[in-house]
């Protein structure tokens, strides 16, 4: 069964895209920044089932009902990561202040020889933590994704930065895109993936999220156990006018457990996750960019 958010449509235009680039690397942030507005209402006014989403999330995480302006705000904020993550991928961070919390913890793991799987969520940018993990740290990152939901944008962003495509393994197509990262690992690199939305109904967990029962991937812990590697969660937290903050945190150790418990410890991990997540959703409310019934109900 299909997941619903493969089922959202790609709602760019590759003018605009094009466009809205042009401004940003030519004419200015100031003017980008300003173009947002307009491209966010549009996007607002005609997008009938990503805004109820937006505001069933918002009640949520605000524990309170929401309106447009709230709303608005939410869609305003994901339109900045994107334009944002322009300026990453084509060398220009300058243009935007990017701080780091929690890295000695990445360090350790890398210096150890060890590895580890980082695992975030689509809260922020997953994509400016892993190119200024690439570009300005020099971490080897290997991110595993699920698929294109976005392939106008993307292919916005490869043709800025090629380099940092080449280690993006897409998942789904089986075991064999897994292929070298036990290798990987064992050579201190670092493995990347988010971990807030599932493809395959056999091969996800239910957990408590915001007070009700939600669907997540049980990928995270499963490939902590093959890989036999440590998990640290991430997340880059957009906090406004081109500021972020990268958080790691350690999160579990990978279970080595029997084949009996280990139903019982790949919830007890990915459980943890998602309380994680609900604190820094609270945290950053307007960060969170499922825009899609997260809390469906299908089996």
């Amino acid at each position: 069964m299909k997941q619903a958010w493969l089922e959202l449509p790609e709602r760019s235009n590759l003018f605009w895209l094009n466009t809205i680039n042009w401004i940003s690397l030519r004419l200015g942030r100031w003017l980008s920044c300003l173009l947002l507005y307009p491209i966010t209402a549009y996007f607002v006014i005609f997008s009938f089932r990503t805004r109820a989403a937006s505001r069933a999330y918002l009640r949520r995480v605000l524990g309170r009902e929401c309106g447009w302006t709230e709303v608005f705000r939410h869609y305003h904020t994901f339109a900045n990561t994107l334009l944002d993550r322009l300026y990453i991928f084509a060398g220009q961070d300058q243009q935007l202040d990017i701080s780091m919390n929690g890295v000695e913890i990445l360090d350790s793991y890398v210096r150890s020889g060890r590895g580890c799987l980082l695992v975030g969520a689509h809260l922020g940018s997953f994509e400016i933590a892993r190119a200024v993990g690439v570009l300005g740290s020099g971490y080897r990152i290997k991110a595993l994704v699920y698929g294109e939901g976005t392939p106008r944008i993307t292919e916005m962003y490869r043709k800025l930065n090629p380099s940092l495509f080449k280690d993006i393994i897409y998942m789904g197509s089986g075991t064999e895109s897994l292929v070298g990262l036990d290798q990987h690992a064992r050579q201190g690199g670092i493995i990347a993936l988010l971990g807030d939305r599932s493809v395959r109904a056999s091969k996800r967990i239910r957990c408590e999220f915001f007070g009700e029962q939600a669907w997540f991937p049980e990928a995270p812990a499963l490939l902590s156990r093959i890989l036999d590697i440590p998990l640290v969660l991430f997340f880059c937290l957009h906090l406004g006018n081109g500021r972020y903050e990268i958080r790691f945190e350690h999160l579990a150790d990978p279970p080595h457990v029997g084949r009996y418990r280990r139903a019982a410890a790949v919830h007890d991990i990915m459980q943890r996750y998602a309380n994680r997540l609900e604190h820094y959703c609270k945290l950053a409310p307007y960060n969170w960019f499922n825009f899609y019934d997260f809390w469906q109900s299908d089996e």
